[in-house]
């Protein structure tokens, strides 16, 4: 008889190609995109020739070397724009899992929804505020310096973080200021999702402006753009219209988590043994109009499923002579889920134990059925 296979679930996931793993700030894991490198070198580049007409008696390697201590300090100041956000989550018990830095997509991986417009608001805004600080923080320290290379640098810090902070404050998703709409609106109606949408289309606006502002510079300010304000107003536009888009499709969609039920999604399932061949499985499952089959140990206690892939994947002439057992895959902790669950905590399990199917169990801890993914995929499709 085959023992079921054990499903393939390494403790800590690899990260994805072309990222670095920097190490760990209270338990959060600090990562890097391959990016941050070649946008580093043209940084210190662009810098380097800012320092050479403002001070060519410097020898090259002096250049480099303050344009390098400028892009080194200013990733330092977006991680602790990013750690900001992540001990604040922090603070209310919220999982934070990843810092990801990269200077035009940074992002903290906060796991789970705040539950107060409170907590929405203080997580937000506290990341643009530590970088407005941190701005501040150079401003005065470059006053302290003679007008030299040190104070060009921590001057140019001070206003690269100013920038980020004032940017980051706009009202509108994806950016921080975005979530403080979303907190402001939500303690307005009462209404989570609605705050989401309102700061979406604000997103969006934004976007929009953004994308016009070569042309308004051009009719307002009389200052006629170039090819490099077009290209940058293109990215940064459709970065902003991106984001708000997905904003507004998340919101959509969780609209949609209250009808989401375990019960109703449930698959009705047949037990059987290991050593039952597949042929005699998918007959008795048919017979009993069932769409999922769990394969139960000795004493009746459930301890595998088969995933359907797995039996259509078996030529149907070699069906009777390879037994259920040899394409089951046993049960983990993180692939049962019960009845009762609904919405919000349907997603928390796809999300933290992904799989193609859940034993579902009942409030006595027997069995009721199998939660297919593909099910909850074509709910939320409304399908």
């Amino acid at each position: 008889m085959s023992e079921p296979r054990e499903p393939q679930n390494p403790a800590q996931p690899a990260p994805p190609p072309g990222t670095w793993v920097l190490g760990r700030v209270r338990g959060i894991q600090l990562t890097m995109r391959f990016t941050w490198l070649p946008v580093a070198i043209l940084l210190a580049l662009g810098f380097s020739a800012i320092i050479a007409q403002q001070f060519p008696y410097l020898s090259g390697g002096w250049r480099y070397f303050a344009s390098f201590a400028f892009v080194v300090a200013f990733t330092l100041s977006v991680l602790l724009h990013e750690l900001a956000h992540a001990l604040m989550a922090l603070r209310f018990r919220i999982s934070v899992t990843e810092i990801n830095l990269g200077f035009f997509a940074a992002g903290t991986h906060i796991e789970g929804e705040r539950k107060s417009p409170l907590e929405e608001f203080a997580i937000s805004v506290v990341g643009p505020v530590a970088s407005l600080l941190v701005g501040g923080a150079a401003y005065l320290g470059s006053r302290a310096l003679d007008e030299g290379v040190a104070y060009a640098v921590v001057m140019q810090l001070a206003v690269a973080n100013l920038i980020v902070g004032v940017t980051n404050l706009l009202p509108g998703l994806p950016l921080d200021g975005g979530w403080v709409v979303r907190a402001a609106v939500w303690k307005a109606t009462g209404n989570m999702h609605t705050g989401t949408v309102v700061a979406a289309w604000a997103g969006r606006l934004i976007a929009i402006a953004v994308l016009a502002a070569p042309v308004i510079l051009e009719e307002v300010f009389d200052r006629n753009p170039t090819l490099i304000d077009f290209v940058i107003a293109l990215a940064v536009g459709f970065f902003l219209w991106m984001g708000s888009t997905a904003s507004l499709m998340q919101a959509r969609l969780r609209r949609k988590l209250p009808a989401l039920q375990v019960r109703t999604l449930a698959r009705r399932a047949i037990a059987v043994h290991a050593w039952t061949p597949i042929s005699e499985a998918v007959r008795l499952a048919a017979e009993g109009q069932a769409g999922a089959v769990v394969v139960i140990d000795g004493e009746g206690k459930p301890h595998a499923l088969v995933q359907e892939a797995a039996v259509t994947a078996v030529a149907p002439n070699q069906r009777p002579w390879t037994t259920i057992g040899e394409v089951a895959t046993r049960i983990s902790a993180g692939h049962i889920i019960g009845v009762n669950d609904t919405g919000e905590e349907i997603l928390a399990t796809l999300r933290k134990n992904p799989a193609s199917e859940y034993l579902v169990l009942d409030a006595q801890g027997q069995v009721y059925g199998v939660l297919a993914t593909a099910d909850v995929e074509r709910a939320f499709r409304g399908r």
